[in-house]
């Protein structure tokens, strides 16, 4: 795997990670106080969003070879 096509997983990771974690981010704000599940589910979303993203990046890699 190249340099390359790891940041793009990397930025790819990052933005879908944000988005899963921006409803528990405001609600701990919210609240005053630390959300304990608020790592748990940070570890999983980033899991997820890696796989996800690893996962298009082989669709374009399908749909338009090197």
């Amino acid at each position: 795997m190249t340099e390359e096509r790891k940041h793009a997983i990397l930025l790819a990771t990052v933005i879908l990670t944000a988005r899963k974690l921006q409803p528990l981010l405001e609600e701990d704000d919210r609240a005053g106080k630390p959300n304990m599940g608020t790592e748990f589910w940070a570890e999983i979303y980033t899991k997820k969003s890696m796989e996800r993203a690893a996962h298009i990046l082989d669709l374009i890699d399908e749909k338009w070879p090197a």
